[in-house]
C-alpha cells in the first residue's frame, strides 16, 4: 500500500471511529490480522507514535514473547460472535508492567475500514480489582458493541 493510500485510509478510519475518543479506557480497532487501524487517546498513550497498520504484538510488548503465535484473540477476531475476555501483562519502556483485562468485541465481516474487532483494555492496577471486575467491564464492552451497531459502524 502506498504512503498516500495508507494516509487516506488512516484519515477515513479516524473519522469513522473518532467517537471512541470519549472512552476513558484504551480502545483499539484491529483488522483480522490484529493490525491497529484506530487507537483512541488512552490507547495511543500505550504505544509508539507510528502505530497505524502494526500488529498488536509489535506495539504492546508483553511478557510472553510468543504471543504472536498463539494469541487466542487472533482466532477470536475472525470466529467469535460474542465478546471474548483475556488478560495481558504489558511492559512498556520506562514504565512498570501492568496487567490489563482485554475484551475483544467482534464486529463481523464486510467492513470497508478493515476494522474487525474493538479491543477494550482496562488496567487491573488502575482500579481496585473487584470480584465483579470482568462482569462490569463485559457490560462496558457490550455497551461499546451496541454503539457500533447503532452507528452502523
Amino acid at each position: 500500500m502506498s504512503s498516500i493510500a495508507s494516509d487516506e485510509l488512516r484519515d477515513e478510519v479516524a473519522l469513522h471511529w473518532n467517537w471512541l475518543e470519549a472512552e476513558t479506557d484504551p480502545c483499539v480497532v484491529v483488522s483480522e490480522r490484529m493490525e491497529f487501524v484506530y487507537a483512541n487517546a488512552a490507547a495511543r498513550e500505550l504505544v509508539p507514535a507510528q502505530w497505524f497498520g502494526k500488529h498488536c504484538f509489535e506495539l504492546l510488548p508483553v511478557v510472553d514473547q510468543t504471543c504472536a503465535f498463539h494469541c487466542p484473540k487472533t482466532t477470536s477476531v475472525t470466529e467469535a460472535t460474542d465478546v471474548v475476555y483475556c488478560e495481558e501483562t504489558v511492559c512498556l519502556q520506562g514504565r512498570e508492567c501492568d496487567v490489563y483485562g482485554v475484551w475483544l468485541i467482534p464486529l463481523g465481516e464486510g467492513r470497508t475500514d478493515r476494522g474487525r474487532a474493538v479491543l477494550l483494555m482496562r488496567g487491573k492496577s488502575v482500579v481496585k480489582p473487584e470480584p465483579e471486575f470482568e462482569a462490569r467491564v463485559l457490560r462496558d464492552a457490550e455497551a461499546i458493541r451496541d454503539k457500533v451497531v447503532a452507528r452502523g459502524a
